[in-house]
């Protein structure tokens, strides 16, 4: 597949802004500048976004992308509710009529509903924001899809997740297809820590177990988040949110779902994860760095909540990559 030199940017009322501007930001970057024309296409030429700020001069829907150009479907608030409407209705059409030329579509967050709706992804691999994802299956009951990854592709389709990963998905492609040298000089310049593989869940250890209305235990998290190698004792955490440590377990595990001490070896062990798929360390060196005594322990404590051995999933995030 060749490089694009238009990328269309499909954007309905009520649009996030951020899964808008995450695409217009890295591909009207200046790197792109006599290489790529950003197109931002709408079924009205004027619409408000969903925080309130209205887009206007719009350009209409094309009557053809050439196969080598991009549509790039951008969410909107609650898309599922007005998918009815006419300009979401209007664009459906549109995307059935254009999906038979155009190789590469790809759905940001919501965008992927309505690429559903237009029955692009039946049969094929799939994700959205968490929350959507049974609005998707009920919508295109015959897609294959996805909750544990941030995005996706399957034949020419791309589908990301919530906003902020269509930064991830869009950093993908500019490896995919314009090398990685030039994506890691865009993450330097857009202060990117990290450009993710897609095979990461949504929902990582640090936004689970924090669904709960105790705000010292939201406290104690805020301060295990900040260093999640450190040994702490029950003692220590006690103290800063003035709780007896009978207490704090009791609260603690009424509060997450969780025991104290299955937590923050959770915390290490989510480290080490960050550790293999971001550095080239050895297994010693990240036992270290995340507080266990030994490589053995490291090994033992990852058992208990991975399915595989922290070599094999090294092995495994490497596969992907050459892939």
């Amino acid at each position: 597949m060749n490089k694009p030199s238009n990328i269309y940017l499909l954007i309905l009322p009520r649009v996030h802004l951020l899964d808008l501007a995450a695409p217009a930001q890295i591909f009207a970057h200046e790197a792109f500048l006599d290489e790529i024309k950003v197109h931002y296409i709408a079924s009205d030429l004027s619409i408000k976004s969903h925080q309130g700020l209205a887009l206007a001069q719009l350009s209409p829907l094309p009557q053809t992308i050439a196969p080598d150009d991009w549509l790039l479907i951008i969410g909107s608030d609650h898309l599922y509710k007005y998918i009815d409407e006419p300009a979401a209705q209007l664009a459906v059409q549109w995307i059935k009529k254009v999906s038979l030329s155009c190789n590469l579509i790809a759905g940001i967050c919501s965008g992927t509903l309505l690429a559903a709706q237009a029955g692009i992804l039946d049969g094929k691999r799939c994700t959205t924001h968490h929350n959507l994802i049974p609005h998707l299956r009920t919508i295109s009951p015959e897609a294959n899809v996805l909750e544990d990854c941030i995005f996706v592709e399957d034949d020419g389709i791309w589908t990301s997740a919530g906003i902020t990963t269509s930064m991830d998905l869009c950093m993908h492609l500019v490896a995919e297809f314009w090398g990685h040298e030039l994506a890691i000089t865009l993450s330097r310049d857009l202060v990117l820590y990290q450009r993710r593989s897609g095979q990461e869940a949504q929902l990582s250890f640090w936004l689970q177990h924090r669904n709960h209305m105790q705000s010292r235990i939201h406290r104690l998290q805020d301060k295990i988040m900040q260093a999640p190698g450190y040994n702490w004792t029950v003692t220590e955490l006690a103290v800063h949110i003035h709780l007896s440590e009978r207490q704090l377990r009791r609260i603690f595990q009424s509060a997450t779902g969780q025991t104290l001490q299955d937590y923050l070896q959770l915390a290490k062990v989510e480290l080490a994860q960050r550790l293999l798929e971001q550095t080239s360390l050895s297994l010693e060196d990240i036992a270290e760095r995340c507080g266990f005594s030994a490589e053995r322990s490291l090994r033992r404590a990852w058992g208990r909540w991975r399915p595989q051995t922290p070599s094999e999933y090294r092995q495994q995030l490497s596969a992907v990559s050459k892939h």
